[in-house]
């Protein structure tokens, strides 16, 4: 059995009335296995129970309605305090529990007239067979937001952190880990929030496969060019060099090895006197 929410956002205001739906590839008939459960965004928190469908746990403000592929958990009278990441549970045996993917609740706007969404990302490449760690930082939320990412044109959840800022609002922080070969393949990114409905969205281009290697390229064919020829140049320098030493060297060899010949001509000095 598969269990799935279809919604991943629903939004309502103060004192209104939410509708979370939940699909299964199997029957749900039998309501006496159907749970539902409520996780607040504070970090650490655990799931808790918000009602068992058959017994209609907290009639006052829950209500289930369970159809043969669907169930439905109704939330009347909806405050701040609703807002959390609702799933729907099916005990498939006496072992198993299915849970659905979650869907989350916001009651009224998250929204505060300082918040704001950044999307953190390391500038240089990272080295390779390393992960990539990105964080979407959500500040200044009266309560939970929703944030997702998009990679690749494929829907991601990543890990929510939630740190309570002075003054009662919030910091959320959601991490995703990307491997190199993801990183590298040059898929735009996004991070979407919900405040309420409406979608904030950031955006980020990841550097194209090779982009790096090309630049490099680019740069390194001229230098390998000129340092080729400032090394020939040098070569031939120390060469002539060396060789006007040796040239000198030898000359002063020639000039020490020397022998001076002189010839006394007595005969032309006596004027051939003896």
């Amino acid at each position: 059995m598969v269990l799935y929410q279809p919604q991943g956002t629903v939004s309502v205001g103060i004192n209104d009335t939410a509708v979370i739906s939940c699909a299964a590839n199997e029957t749900l008939e039998d309501a006496d296995k159907i749970s539902w459960y409520r996780k607040s965004w504070r970090s650490g928190d655990a799931p808790l129970r918000v009602t068992s469908c058959p017994h209609r746990n907290g009639a006052h403000k829950y209500t289930c309605k369970n159809d043969k592929f669907k169930a439905e958990l109704e939330i009347r009278n909806t405050d701040t305090t609703d807002s959390a990441v609702y799933y729907c549970t099916f005990l498939y045996t006496d072992f198993l529990l299915k849970i659905g993917n979650g869907t989350t609740l916001i009651a009224a706007d998250s929204s505060t007239p300082r918040g704001s969404v950044h999307l953190l990302a390391p500038a240089p490449p990272p080295l390779p067979n390393t992960t990539v760690l990105l964080a979407c930082v959500v500040h200044g939320a009266r309560h939970t937001v929703r944030v997702t990412w998009k990679i690749s044109g494929a829907h991601h959840r990543g890990r929510m952190i939630s740190i309570e800022e002075p003054g009662g609002t919030w910091t959320f922080l959601s991490l995703i880990s990307l491997t190199r070969d993801t990183w590298d393949h040059g898929e735009p990114i996004t991070c979407d929030v919900w405040f309420n409905s409406s979608a904030v969205s950031v955006h980020w281009e990841m550097p194209e496969r090779g982009d790096f290697t090309t630049k490099c390229q680019s740069y390194l064919l001229p230098a390998l060019t000129g340092g080729l020829l400032l090394l020939l140049a040098l070569s031939a320098n120390l060469i002539w060099t060396f060789r006007q030493t040796d040239n000198k060297t030898q000359d002063s060899k020639d000039k020490e090895n020397m022998i001076v010949y002189s010839q006394l001509a007595m005969d032309y000095l006596t004027g051939g006197r003896k």
